[in-house]
């Protein structure tokens, strides 16, 4: 993504998201799955399909899923709140590779989505 001058904490968790939707994917996701996200504005933003501003990483994040499930597929996705830093060993798996890309420590270009 870049620096905390050029990127938010919300458009981070929304790179997270998109990664998620990327890893159910290459697993082949099945029935229902389920993604927790520490980040209540990024879990209501999931309900507004409707484009706006600065809204681009949620748009990225709604087309990645509607590949993932297409509309007349009998998946799910449930998104629900996870609370954050209270040892859930998916959500402290999700901070500390944020802390790595906070560090610079980021996948190589090749490696991520097409949509980042």
């Amino acid at each position: 993504l870049g620096s905390d001058c050029e990127h938010t904490v919300y458009e981070g968790e929304l790179v997270g998201m998109i990664l998620a939707i990327e890893m159910l994917r290459e697993e082949g996701g099945r029935g229902t799955m389920s993604l927790g996200i520490d980040n209540q504005v990024a879990i209501c933003a999931t309900k507004v399909f409707i484009s706006k501003p600065g809204h681009y990483f949620m748009d990225k994040f709604h087309d990645d899923l509607r590949k993932l499930i297409p509309v007349h597929d009998d998946r799910k996705l449930t998104v629900r709140w996870t609370p954050g830093h209270q040892r859930i060993p998916g959500n402290e798996a999700a901070d500390e590779q944020a802390k790595k890309a906070a560090r610079g420590e980021s996948s190589a270009p090749k490696e991520l989505p097409k949509s980042l």
